[in-house]
């Protein structure tokens, strides 16, 4: 989200060392304190996997969880 604000090439670790970074980064931190958070117990792994997605999709999160394979 930070590289979003102020893209920097390189690692994160490289992009830290620069102090506009390092205020977007801290920008960002703040407003990620501030959101409220919920839980979900899902025990099937199916039911899981295609929330995740909806849930991403709905949300408008799914720039930061790409659900990529590693």
């Amino acid at each position: 989200m930070a590289q979003r604000k102020c893209p920097t090439p390189g690692k994160r670790g490289d992009a830290m060392t620069q102090t506009s970074f390092q205020q977007a980064f801290a920008d960002v931190k703040t407003h990620l304190c501030s959101l409220h958070v919920a839980f979900v117990q899902i025990e099937n792994p199916l039911e899981l996997y295609v929330f995740e997605a909806y849930a991403a999709m709905e949300l408008a999160t799914h720039e930061w969880n790409t659900f990529r394979t590693h």
